[in-house]
């Protein structure tokens, strides 16, 4: 008789991400110029740095701008990404989006509201780790 494991959501989302990504390789796709998503980045490190390599191993990726407040963590991912734009304050990214088709908020809790609403005002995609505010109103 198998024993039941116990798991926990954590293990559970990185095993079936795991396995997505996993098919997701064996897959040739190809991208047309209007198919490449223009990505902006606010938080770089920790949590953010994980999020911005993996959103932009994806080939139609381009990495077009990287925010942080810690000038180490943007210096960083600034050599991984020469071509992207830097910004230590989000508030000046928003002040030119045209070329942003989404944005990835990495940042600390109390300000993912602060850097999420300018995305959203603007019309662009956005993730947002959680939480994304402190009550339902």
């Amino acid at each position: 008789m198998s024993e039941f494991v116990r798991t926990s959501r954590r293990r559970f989302l990185q095993n079936s991400m795991a396995g997505v990504t996993a098919m997701g390789l064996g897959r040739s796709v190809t991208y047309a110029a209007n198919d490449r998503l223009g990505i902006a980045f606010i938080g770089v490190g920790g949590r953010g740095g994980g999020n911005l390599r993996t959103i932009a191993s994806d080939p139609g990726v381009d990495v077009i701008a990287l925010c942080d407040v810690n000038s180490r963590n943007l210096a960083k991912a600034s050599q991984q990404y020469p071509k992207a734009r830097t910004y230590a304050d989000f508030r000046k990214l928003y002040e030119k989006v045209d070329d942003i088709d989404a944005v990835v908020v990495s940042t600390t809790e109390h300000t993912h509201a602060f850097a999420t609403m300018p995305a959203l005002k603007a019309g662009k995609h956005v993730y947002c780790e959680k939480p994304l505010t402190h009550n339902v109103h």
